[in-house]
């Protein structure tokens, strides 16, 4: 077989570039550290690692969302749980005033006080995050959300939305309450129904935040079909008698529904036929014409019990009639002091098993992470004592080609003649 010379410079060439294309890779695979240097030699392999690497910065995003949802929670849990520290206080100056040895110039320290706690809690309710966002202001987080009326009255500027993040292909968890639901719809009195005494009350009596017997019956009663009662007395002394008429919005033309003779510290069930949903004992001694309305409890704001307090402690006036119009107003405070706890331990229980999920799902989603990452290592990573052998064999063989090829281009007969 014969070979002419454009042959053999074809040939040796086309061998010294597939050497040099072979130690090129293994060149590239040893910087690397991965075998996919050249996609099309392993379109499978390549193909694996794109939706690999997709799935690992998909779970990466959802990590970090984890992390911004448990900061958020966890501002959120410190700033409820501050809350409800203040509100321990108030209830503390609350019960201390609660009393009939206080002094006006004591009434005046707590009126002040007081003051200050409304200030203490819109700063809470006002919270921001790390971005500046508004953590109680709903999902319009960019605006302050409660602000103080010049006549002290508290105005809610934002919604009732829950600001959300990913936490997952399908899941989804609040990072946020808006500060409607924590601060402004607390019911009033015992959360079933509330009393309030008559503004004209001059005796000694007051009347408690009262049971709940039959909550069905009274919700019924009370919050559907609007029922309110008044409860008044007359006579003097020892031979006081109380009488029950109903109605509804302040009206009471039913006439009376019932009556009977009063002692101090007896309690009155409502309705008065059967067995009665509610009952509210009075305390102390009414004058002639006292009287009390019983209603269903109606949503009201923590700075409207808070004003509501130093309201009570701003009145002077130390007689027998003012005394006891304060402890109603405190009384009353004091329950709805109770229900607003209530409803920020259940907002942190909300907010502690949001925490829980967040946590659970970020171990899931590392332990997730770290096994495509193992995936992606196994799939992508070179053995290295191999393709170094091999590397040194290509430039072991690269180098014969280069001699060969040089000591054989230079043959020729012309050097023999």
């Amino acid at each position: 077989m014969r070979i002419s010379t454009s042959q053999f410079y074809a040939a040796s060439l086309t061998g010294i570039l597939n050497q040099q294309n072979t130690l090129n890779t293994l060149s590239q695979q040893l910087s690397t550290g991965s075998t996919l240097t050249n996609p099309s030699d392993q379109p499978v392999a390549a193909a694996q690692n794109v939706t690999l690497t997709g799935q690992i910065n998909r779970l990466a995003t959802y990590t970090q969302n984890g992390q911004n949802a448990q900061n958020s929670l966890q501002l959120e849990s410190a700033t409820v749980q501050s809350v409800g520290t203040l509100v321990n206080q108030v209830r503390q100056l609350a019960v201390q005033m609660n009393n009939g040895t206080v002094s006006t110039q004591d009434l005046q320290n707590a009126a002040a006080t007081m003051q200050g706690y409304v200030q203490q809690l819109a700063q809470y309710a006002n919270t921001q995050d790390g971005q500046g966002n508004y953590i109680f202001a709903g999902s319009k987080s960019g605006a302050q959300p409660f602000l103080i009326q010049a006549d002290g009255t508290v105005q809610y500027q934002g919604d009732g939305g829950q600001n959300q993040l990913a936490l997952g292909p399908s899941l989804n968890t609040a990072i946020s309450d808006p500060g409607s639901a924590i601060f402004m719809n607390a019911r009033a009195g015992n959360g079933t129904f509330s009393v309030a005494a008559s503004s004209g009350n001059t005796g000694g009596a007051t009347a408690g935040p009262g049971t709940v017997n039959n909550t069905a019956l009274a919700q019924q009663t009370l919050q559907v079909n609007g029922t309110q009662y008044q409860i008044s007395f007359s006579g003097s002394g020892n031979t006081m008698s109380y009488t029950v008429t109903s109605g509804t919005g302040g009206v009471f033309a039913s006439g009376a529904v019932s009556s009977g003779a009063f002692t101090p510290g007896m309690s009155i069930g409502l309705p008065t036929s059967g067995s009665p949903a509610i009952t509210v004992p009075i305390v102390g001694t009414p004058s002639n014409g006292d009287a009390f309305t019983v209603g269903a409890a109606q949503p009201q704001s923590l700075f409207q019990t808070f004003q509501s307090l130093a309201q009570a402690f701003s009145a002077s006036a130390q007689t027998s009639g003012s005394n006891a119009q304060r402890a109603q107003s405190i009384s009353n405070a004091l329950a709805s002091l109770d229900q607003s706890q209530t409803n920020l331990l259940s907002t942190q229980a909300s907010i502690g098993s949001r925490l829980q999920q967040v946590q659970a799902v970020q171990t899931q989603n590392s332990s997730l992470t770290l096994q495509l990452q193992t995936q992606q290592t196994q799939l992508t990573s070179i053995n290295y004592p191999q393709v170094i052998t091999n590397y040194q064999s290509s430039l072991t063989a690269l180098q014969a080609a280069q001699k060969a090829f040089t000591q054989v281009q230079g043959l020729s007969l012309f050097q023999y003649l």
